[in-house]
Order: structure tokens, then C-alpha cells, then sequence
């Protein structure tokens, strides 16, 4: 019956927050609210900053690298308000700068004063060199990362996460979402969502003493490791199974919820953690 009653909680907590997160991003309560979308595009050459950074609070970003030297941004710009000459006025205020600070290229958008029943959201779609690495923020809003050869940082609160193709680092944290990454060849991958699923298909290009953290509270883990991993394996869940393929020697007592072990003789460190789901390793 315990188990029963944790296991409806997270529902409940997931309902509030579909609620919240559209009050936010629809004004809900919010009657009469008309809105304004304009475009603004804006570019700089990033030869001499190799990271970029950033943040939004309401509306996604998406960064893929490309064969190119200059960061391209286009950002759709939202305006809300009780007026369509008031919320046609807030897009248009809205700037976009970018702006470099040390190594750093940083994506700022401008905006005017926001009072009571008027708000201002961005999405943005920016190209990048490959090698360029990447600090993004969203609110309220999903992050899409493909093509980059550099550092990965990306946190959103209220969102997916999908990455594909990325050999940098990987620092990824989403409180309300999935997360969902393919052709993963980095030395080091961290994932953690306290509302979602984590899956990860790592590639055989990967070194074979990666470091991989992956922590979900309430979802499943599902990761496909490479075929050469050698190091240490700890895998577990309070509510749910444990499933692998992988040839692990196991240490201590065999569990239903947890396994640790090692493969080989190497340096990696594998660490899969749920509290509520399933965690399944090949």
C-alpha cells in the first residue's frame, strides 16, 4: 500500500506543474491577452570566443554546429499584453545583442519594463562552429543540442532535453523532463531530471574509461554503453528493476534494485541511479 501511494505522487506533482507551466507560458487567468511575433536575426564571428552562452526564460533553444565561423542567431520574439498595439510594442522594444566577454560570446536579448499582465518570450535558433562549446538556459521551454564538439552545459526547468552527435562534455539537468540523447561519444556525460526519463546511446567512439552519472527520481534510465567500457558499475532503484547485458563481475550481495560490479580492469565509472522506474543497461 506504501509503494502504491508513492508511486501516485508523482502524477499528482506532474498535473500541478502542466498547470503552472501553462499559466506561465499562456497567461492562464490572463483574459484578453493579445499577442505580437517578430523575428530579429543577428550574427558575429566567434573565431576568437569558443563558448557561447545563453538564457531564457520563456521559449526553447536549439544550437547546432555547422561548418561555418560566425554565430547566427534568429530568435522569435513574443510579445503579450492586453493590446495588440501594446504587445506589437513590447516584440519590437525587444532586442537582441551579442556580446563578448572574455573567451565567452554572450546572447542578450533586450527588453522593456514588464508590468502586471505583459510578458515578453524568445525562442531561439542559433548555428555555431563545431568546436564552439555551449552554456544554455531556458525557464520554460525544451533544449535541442546536435553537431558540437565542445563543452555541453544545458538546464531548463520545465522541458525536454535531446542531444545527438556531441563529443564534448556533457552537464545536463532538466527538473520537468525527458532526456533524450543519441550518438554520444564525450568522456564524460552527467543527466539528471527529477520528472523524467533518461535515455542515452553512447557511441564505441567513446573512451573506454568514461564517466557517466545518470539520476532520474521519477523515471526510467535506459543507456546503451560502449562495447569497450572497463571500470566500475553501480546501478540501482528503489522502485522498479534492474536489467543488463552488460558481462559485470558483481560485488556483494545480488539485488532486484541494485548492482555493483566491474568490468575489466579500467578506470571508468558508470553510476545509473532511479528512485521511481526501471534501469536497463546494454
Amino acid at each position: 500500500m506504501k509503494r502504491n501511494l508513492a508511486l501516485l505522487l508523482p502524477a499528482g506533482l506532474a498535473l500541478t506543474v502542466i498547470i503552472v507551466v501553462g499559466g506561465c507560458c499562456i497567461n492562464f487567468g490572463w483574459w484578453n491577452q493579445q499577442q505580437h511575433e517578430r523575428t530579429e536575426q543577428v550574427s558575429a564571428p566567434i573565431d576568437q570566443a569558443r563558448q557561447i552562452s545563453v538564457d531564457t526564460s520563456f521559449g526553447d533553444i536549439t544550437i547546432i554546429g555547422a561548418d561555418t565561423n560566425d554565430c547566427n542567431v534568429i530568435a522569435k520574439i513574443t510579445g503579450q499584453a492586453p493590446s495588440t498595439e501594446e504587445a506589437k510594442s513590447l516584440a519590437e522594444q525587444t532586442k537582441i545583442k551579442l556580446e563578448p566577454d572574455g573567451n565567452t560570446l554572450i546572447i542578450r536579448a533586450e527588453k522593456p519594463h514588464l508590468s502586471r499582465k505583459r510578458s515578453v518570450s524568445i525562442t531561439y535558433d542559433i548555428v555555431v562552429p563545431t568546436r564552439t562549446s555551449v552554456k544554455c538556459k531556458s525557464s520554460y521551454g525544451k533544449i535541442k543540442l546536435a553537431n558540437i564538439r565542445g563543452v555541453v552545459s544545458a538546464n531548463t526547468s520545465f522541458g525536454n532535453i535531446e542531444a545527438e552527435n556531441i563529443t564534448g562534455r556533457m552537464d545536463l539537468d532538466t527538473s520537468y523532463g525527458k532526456v533524450d540523447c543519441q550518438k554520444i561519444s564525450c568522456a564524460e556525460f552527467l543527466a539528471n531530471s527529477s520528472f523524467g526519463d533518461i535515455e542515452v546511446d553512447f557511441t564505441n567512439a567513446c573512451p573506454n574509461n568514461l564517466i557517466s552519472r545518470i539520476t532520474t527520481s521519477y523515471g526510467n534510465v535506459e543507456a546503451d554503453v560502449p562495447t569497450d567500457f572497463t571500470g566500475d558499475v553501480v546501478i540501482e532503484t528503489s522502485f522498479g528493476k534492474v536489467r543488463t547485458e552488460l558481462p559485470i563481475m558483481i560485488k556483494g550481495d545480488v539485488s532486484k534494485t541494485r548492482l555493483t560490479g566491474t568490468i575489466g580492469q579500467g578506470n571508468g565509472k558508470l553510476n545509473f541511479k532511479t528512485s521511481f522506474g526501471s534501469v536497463n543497461i546494454e
